[in-house]
């Protein structure tokens, strides 16, 4: 345990449900709505962030460095391995560079055949982000940031979040 004293600063955002109205929500409303690298890294950001509120929700006054909080930031990794994924993405939105081996490669837009032009039989297409993973795989992003919403709101399911 750390002896450092944990300062919590009030910017009227004070609560688990203040965070998720406030920055989950608009966020990931902008990133489905017009996917682009600025709302992508926002998303990504609040996602991964949150885990830092959950942690002082659950353990208020203690620090979130050594070994209790990384055994809590690892077992939601290991339940969500989606969260693993943005924070990536949060890292490279604040560092550029990261100093551990990551497990995203990066993000890529590619436009794609729209499901509503195929059934409407026009050729509309739309722009979608994938997460490039280390193997090589691509992952929807839209489809990624859904399974850390779900994730975190049943996890959190006492708090009754909303939907996005």
């Amino acid at each position: 345990m750390s002896n450092r004293v944990v300062t919590y600063i009030d910017i009227n955002l004070n609560s688990i449900e203040a965070y998720w109205s406030e920055l989950i929500v608009p966020s990931a409303k902008a990133f489905y709505s017009e996917p682009s690298p600025r709302s992508l890294f926002h998303v990504a950001g609040s996602l991964w962030h949150l885990h830092d509120w959950v942690w002082h929700d659950r353990n208020p006054g203690q620090n979130s460095r050594g070994p209790i909080f990384d055994t809590f930031r690892n077992n939601l990794l290991q339940q969500c391995p989606e969260l693993g994924w943005l924070r990536d993405l949060t890292d490279a939105s604040k560092h550029r560079g990261l100093g551990r081996l990551p497990e995203v490669q990066g993000a890529e837009p590619q436009w794609i055949l729209s499901a509503l032009s195929v059934h409407l039989g026009s050729l509309g297409h739309e722009l979608k982000f994938f997460i490039v993973l280390n193997d090589g795989s691509r992952q929807y992003a839209d489809e990624v940031v859904h399974k850390a919403i779900e994730f975190w709101r049943a996890d959190l399911s006492a708090k009754n979040l909303p939907a996005v």
